[in-house]
């Protein structure tokens, strides 16, 4: 074995055997800082206003929830085409190749590069006395660089990064669902809206039977002014809720179309705001439950665990930095004679640290210890509410339902009122205002139970959100839905 044979082996030794040691020194190295401790926050043992179950409405899909086939096939146009949740899409993916980025230092890196040049006195860009010969040179080399995360900084910032990572997608989640309650509600609007609608057409409709009775009245001499103005007054201000009602309902469609991705235009529906309520109950579960499914919470919860390993980040930085780097490659005094090209290569380690820095090590450390507390604080409010919008949504739809049945009442006694004095009225034994007052109660109340409606079948919609509805699908499954045929069953 020649010289430059022994010294091209002994190098390759020597680099193998330095790799081999900072690898193990590498894989019994500590990581600084604390380790992640689950946030048990005390909760109740079931929701005020609800009765504690192990069942919930949540397990079940969205599309087993919300049994409408026009809503289901809101929900799927704004799941595909909403621009919101696509920008939120990208988001998710640049955190998981941050991920990426931050465990990459973990692994040594690569690199080539190689070099010509031709010039007297002149090599490889550097002035070289060569008594004026005019040289080519050239090279070509590799070289690996590794810094060694002996005191776990780099698996602190992965771990950090992969936290984030699942938090954005929980952000997504979240997304998804504050979609799926604005659409359905919107939807259920709309219903409300249509009977509302019809109920003031209903009412166009008695007052110009009024109207007709009373100019028929006066015209033959039998009837007074006052009675023909006053159902002319009550006929007009139905006629103006008609419009004013259809743009609030254009205006609707129009930011139901947005949300779902399309150009302004009509919204498709069908069904009526009983049928798409539900049962009467809900069972919502139990509140253990939020913590583990509802989807902003576990996005604090994530957003904790990066802040905690920040916190290990900001102590590694007391300590210093190990780096192993190595190089080989080729070199040849000039390109004419480059099969006489030599070898090249070295090793070497670096250590760098920090000696004086002003207090910036230390205002960092307390600026992440800092964020973590705002970070539990942020987790524990989101908790607290979580159970109150699951406790509010229950009471109010406990609440509304015993509203609605005594809404009902009303409603079926002002008809009879109604029906009443329109027979009292034209056997001459009552006024026309006997008429105008039991009209005058009967609409308002038909549109309050229409409203009264709507915000009970609205509950359906805001609990399973606040329950974080269909946490058993992953993002894709809650993207595509069901078709129309599975999501009846």
């Amino acid at each position: 074995m020649n010289k430059t044979q022994y010294m091209k082996s002994h190098g390759s030794l020597v680099w193998r055997s330095a790799a081999l040691a900072i690898a193990a020194l590498a894989l019994s190295s500590c990581k600084f800082g604390p380790d992640y401790k689950k946030n048990d926050m005390a909760v109740p043992a079931e929701f005020r206003g609800g009765n504690s179950s192990s069942e919930s409405v949540a397990d079940l899909p969205w599309w087993k929830v919300l049994r409408n086939n026009e809503l289901q096939s809101l929900l799927r146009d704004t799941y595909a085409n909403n621009r919101d949740l696509k920008s939120m899409m990208a988001n998710v993916d640049s955190a998981r190749q941050y991920v990426t980025i931050a465990r990459a230092p973990l692994f040594p890196w690569v690199s080539y590069g190689g070099g010509v040049s031709k010039g007297s006195n002149y090599a490889m860009g550097n002035m070289t006395q060569m008594n004026g010969v005019t040289t080519a040179p050239g090279m070509m080399k590799g070289a690996v660089s590794w810094e060694i995360d002996l005191w776990g900084k780099t698996r602190r910032a992965t771990e950090s990064a992969v936290a984030q990572y699942l938090a954005s997608e929980e952000g997504q989640r979240a997304l998804m669902l504050s979609l799926l309650r604005q659409v359905a509600d919107g939807y259920l609007q709309l219903l409300q809206l249509d009977q509302e609608l019809e109920i003031t057409r209903e009412a166009v409709t008695s007052y110009t039977k009024s109207l007709n009775l009373f100019q028929a009245q006066l015209d033959g001499g039998i009837g007074d002014k006052l009675q023909v103005a006053s159902a002319e007054a009550a006929l007009a201000a139905s006629k103006a809720q008609v419009p004013a009602l259809e743009a609030e309902i254009a205006a609707l469609e129009n930011t139901l179309s947005v949300l779902a991705g399309r150009t302004p235009g009509s919204i498709r529906r069908s069904g009526s705001l009983q049928s798409v309520a539900g049962a009467a109950r809900v069972p919502a579960g139990l509140p253990a439950q939020i913590l583990a499914n509802r989807p902003d919470v576990r996005q604090k919860e994530f957003e904790l665990r990066s802040a905690n390993a920040e916190i290990g980040v900001a102590i590694t930085n007391y300590f210093p930095s190990i780096s192993l780097t190595g190089g080989g490659g080729l070199v040849s005094s000039d390109l004419a004679r480059a099969t006489k090209h030599k070898s090249a290569w070295g090793v070497g380690a670096d250590l760098s640290g920090p000696l004086f820095q002003a207090g910036t090590l230390r205002a960092n450390e307390l600026v992440a210890r800092n964020n973590f507390l705002a970070a539990k604080n942020a987790y524990e409010q989101s908790v607290l509410s979580a159970l109150a919008d699951v406790s509010t949504t229950l009471i109010q739809r406990a609440k509304l339902n015993e509203i609605i049945v005594e809404q009902e009442k009303a409603v079926a006694a002002y008809r009879t009122a109604v029906e009443s004095s329109m027979d009292r009225y034209t056997n001459g034994l009552s006024s026309y205002y006997e008429v105008l007052t039991a009209q005058q109660n009967l609409f308002p109340a038909l549109t309050a139970l229409s409203q009264y409606r709507y915000q009970y079948a609205s509950t359906l919609p805001t609990l399973y959100t606040a329950l974080g509805g269909g946490w058993q699908q992953d993002n894709r499954e809650m993207l595509s839905g069901a078709s129309n045929k599975n999501s009846q069953d």
